[in-house]
């Protein structure tokens, strides 16, 4: 089996099976894991740092490819639907419904991806066990989480003149948001990396700025990233800006389904009431 990222590696970790994988790609990921699971991903052979193209799978000769994207064939040269038929070999997406569906506000693709993982590995048991363990932590937050205060996210570093990108309604982000208390003030686009004008930004007055870090195309990672959009003066006549409410998350909890989801989610429950 090949994992074509390391978020599905990360669910197959936890299920006990993560023996059968026989390579993964981009395992930028499990930089967010933590003990025992960092430890056991570490040892999975790496195949590509990016999303690994259909050549580098196929000489694997797997009898299962598994990504949590929502499709095969996204990133220039990955494997596409066809392939894997030409590979003689089975895939498996996530459970995200995709832009065109409405605004997702709770955690159903991960808890449905782990159903599906474990169905398929016959270990449905640690599956069950795993979503109780994820949906217990998530309700904990909600149960807690008070108010409705205006998100923006951000996924790079504001520049004059450019549109924005931001986290739109079908997205693990969203989802996110929504459960933590929080609404974001762009639900009403809906892809992943959906463009904004900074204009917009200013009339809907944010109050928190989310800014997700980690994403490949972005210019800065991590903090600088977070410290660019601090001293942004794009920001400066938002309440987020003038009350210096930016916070940040990594990609690698609040992008794909993961368990690692709800790490994400009460990171940003307790940054946005604390």
């Amino acid at each position: 089996m090949v994992t074509l990222d390391g978020y599905a590696a990360q669910t197959l970790v936890r299920l006990g099976v993560a023996d059968r994988i026989v390579g993964t790609g981009f395992p930028a990921p499990f930089s967010a894991d933590t003990a025992p699971y960092e430890e056991q991903l570490a040892k999975i052979p790496v195949l590509a740092e990016r999303v690994p193209v259909t050549e580098i799978v196929a000489a694997q000769q797997p009898d299962l490819v598994l990504t949590s994207f929502e499709s095969f064939g996204g990133p220039p040269g990955s494997p596409k639907e066809a392939d894997l038929v030409t590979m003689n070999t089975k895939g498996l997406t996530s459970c995200l419904r995709g832009s065109k569906a409405a605004a997702l506000t709770d955690l159903a693709p991960t808890y449905e991806y782990v159903r599906k993982l474990g169905a398929v590995f016959r270990v449905s048991d640690r599956a069950e066990r795993l979503v109780a363990e994820l949906e217990g932590r998530a309700k904990a937050v909600a149960a807690k989480a008070s108010g409705s205060k205006k998100v923006l996210v951000l996924q790079d570093n504001p520049v004059a003149g450019q549109p924005l990108q931001t986290s739109g309604a079908g997205t693990i982000a969203h989802a996110v948001i929504t459960m933590a208390g929080g609404r974001s003030i762009f639900s009403d686009v809906s892809s992943m990396h959906a463009e904004i004008s900074p204009e917009e930004v200013v009339q809907r007055d944010p109050e928190v700025v989310w800014v997700i870090t980690d994403y490949t195309f972005a210019k800065l990672k991590g903090q600088e990233l977070v410290a660019a959009v601090k001293a942004n003066p794009l920001l400066a006549n938002t309440t987020a800006g003038k009350q210096g409410k930016i916070i940040s998350t990594s990609q690698y909890l609040v992008s794909f389904p993961s368990p690692l989801n709800v790490d994400g989610l009460e990171q940003l429950a307790a940054a946005l009431h604390g």
